[in-house]
């Protein structure tokens, strides 16, 4: 068993030496080619951030001659038609001043005016309202009568109704006074009657004087009942009948008291609808005359925005027209700009030129660079993947179970 374990390990550190060598020759084999590929890919890069530099330079000096040829192309057009300029911009400068001055005056004269119209009509409305506080206290003075009249109207419809109460309830005991007092007499009469026939028949048969005399005497008490219901009826009927003309004239002099506060309470109502339109058609008028100063006022101001607004228009034009004189007329004093302009330009175009070949060079070299070294930078990529290959090998025979 020892033996087969020590010839075990011998072959296992034959294997790992055989590993170990294989890498050395794999390492030095790509050790040259990696050098190579490295270099290749520097040199590469170096001409490629050449050739960015290069187009970025020509792009800054392209971007400026383009700048300073429209600013030569703008001198050049403001001078060949610096006359018809000069002459356009003055004038248009000329006539805006003048509209500028006539609008400045015009708003002037519409501030000033709305100003006056608007202290006029504060002290209009003063005086409004003292001339029409009088008139506004009587219309409210009438009013507050009215309310007293109609007041007294109600209170007197009340009492009208409460007498008609009482004339009806007047009318009704009366009534029944009087019934009552005839019911007392037919009782009476109807007692009488019965007596008397009870006598009669009593003398028919012969009674007795002692019956006799005691139903004469029932005729004769009877009699007095009879005559006594007679004057309660008569007494009734009066007390009744001053009771309801007690009542009815209670009722008329209501009534005449309603009649009365009816006529204040209408005379009332005339007065207030006086007093009323009398203030009404007042304050109308006056708030007429407010209104007409009020809208001259608006009409004053609305001018004066719009005079505002032709101001502002005017100042552009003029602000415009002056710009471009002031250009104009800078031009046409600095010839000498505008010529080392023109010379700048010339000198520009020569150096974008020789920019431009030297980018297209660059270019050509970067191109041809690459095409040298592509056989170089592949050759580093298959190195770098065979050493990554071997070392993954080498890790598998190292850890591999025994």
């Amino acid at each position: 068993m020892a033996d087969e374990r020590d010839e075990q390990r011998d072959t296992d550190k034959s294997g790992l030496n055989d590993a170990q060598d294989a890498l050395r020759k794999a390492t030095s084999g790509a050790a040259s080619t990696l050098r190579s590929g490295i270099s290749a890919v520097r040199d590469v890069y170096a001409a490629s951030r050449r050739h960015g530099e290069a187009r970025a330079t020509l792009r800054d000096m392209t971007e400026r001659l383009q700048g300073d040829e429209e600013t030569l192309a703008r001198r050049d057009e403001l001078e060949a038609n610096y006359e018809q300029i000069v002459a356009e911009q003055s004038g248009i400068v000329e006539r805006t001043n003048e509209e500028l001055e006539r609008q400045q005056r015009k708003i002037e004269q519409l501030e000033a005016e709305a100003a006056e119209f608007d202290e006029r009509l504060a002290k209009m409305r003063d005086n409004h309202e003292q001339e029409l506080r009088p008139y506004k206290r009587m219309a409210e003075a009438a009013r507050e009568r009215l309310d007293e009249a109609n007041r007294a109207v109600g209170e007197a419809k009340r009492a009208v109704k409460t007498a008609e109460g009482q004339v009806k309830d007047a009318s009704e005991r009366r009534e029944q006074s009087i019934s009552s007092a005839n019911r007392a007499v037919d009782s009476s009469q109807a007692r009488l009657r019965k007596v008397q026939d009870e006598l009669a028949r009593a003398r028919t048969n012969g009674a007795a004087q002692d019956v006799l005399r005691q139903l004469q005497g029932e005729v004769t008490a009877e009699l007095a009942h009879v005559d006594a219901a007679r004057a309660e009826v008569g007494v009734a009927t009066k007390d009744a009948q001053a009771a309801v003309d007690a009542a009815q004239t209670h009722l008329w002099t209501q009534r005449q008291s309603l009649e009365s506060a009816q006529r204040e309470a209408d005379a009332a109502k005339r007065e207030h609808e006086s007093k009323k339109g009398e203030y009404e058609d007042l304050l109308s008028k006056a708030q007429a005359e407010e209104k007409a100063l009020d809208e001259q006022i608006s009409q004053r101001k609305e001018a004066a925005d719009e005079a505002k607004a032709a101001y502002d228009e005017a100042a552009e034009k003029h602000d415009d027209a002056q710009a471009l004189l002031d250009e104009t007329e800078g031009v046409h004093a600095t010839p000498e700009e505008t010529e080392r302009l023109r010379a700048s330009i010339a000198s520009q175009r020569r150096a974008v030129e020789t920019q431009q070949a030297e980018v297209e060079s660059l270019a050509e070299g970067e191109r041809t660079l690459r095409a040298q070294t592509r056989g170089s930078r592949l050759a580093l990529l298959g190195a770098a993947v065979v050493v990554v290959v071997v070392v993954v090998l080498v890790l598998v025979l190292v850890f591999a179970p025994r």
